[in-house]
């Protein structure tokens, strides 16, 4: 029996964010893997290869436009969906993200948690993830 239960991982550096993501995206009936900084992220995506990665932009060590441009330079990471989850509002930094590959853009702030749970779980309904 194959295993069709959707993976999102979640690349965010405030272990509250992830926290309460995490419990958001289970209820849902969607498995969570957390990672709290890009090196961590990285080594879990070449692991598991999750359907879903939601991607925080700023984070020590290595920031979320360096992570999402070796998640899609990569032959065997770069169908995998990732969507920014961000707070910088700027207009150049969502271009950024969206020309290296990422297919939202979604602002901390400016969206209720489950605005941000139903956003990340449309796009498995796009292009049959």
């Amino acid at each position: 029996m194959v295993d069709t239960k959707k993976v999102i991982l979640l690349i965010e550096d405030n272990p509250l964010l992830t926290g309460m993501y995490s419990a958001a995206f289970k209820k849902k009936g969607i498995e969570v893997l957390v990672a709290h900084n890009g090196v961590d992220g990285l080594r879990i995506i070449e692991e598991h290869k999750p359907h879903l990665v939601l991607l925080d932009l700023f984070m020590p060590c290595i920031n979320g436009f360096d992570i999402l441009e070796k998640i899609k330079s990569n032959p065997e990471t770069k169908d995998i969906k990732v969507v920014m989850l961000t707070v910088s509002p700027k207009k150049e930094d969502e271009t950024k993200a969206r020309a290296l590959g990422a297919i939202d853009y979604l602002l901390k702030q400016e969206l209720h948690l489950n605005e941000i749970v139903d956003r990340a779980l449309s796009h498995f309904e796009n292009n049959g993830a």
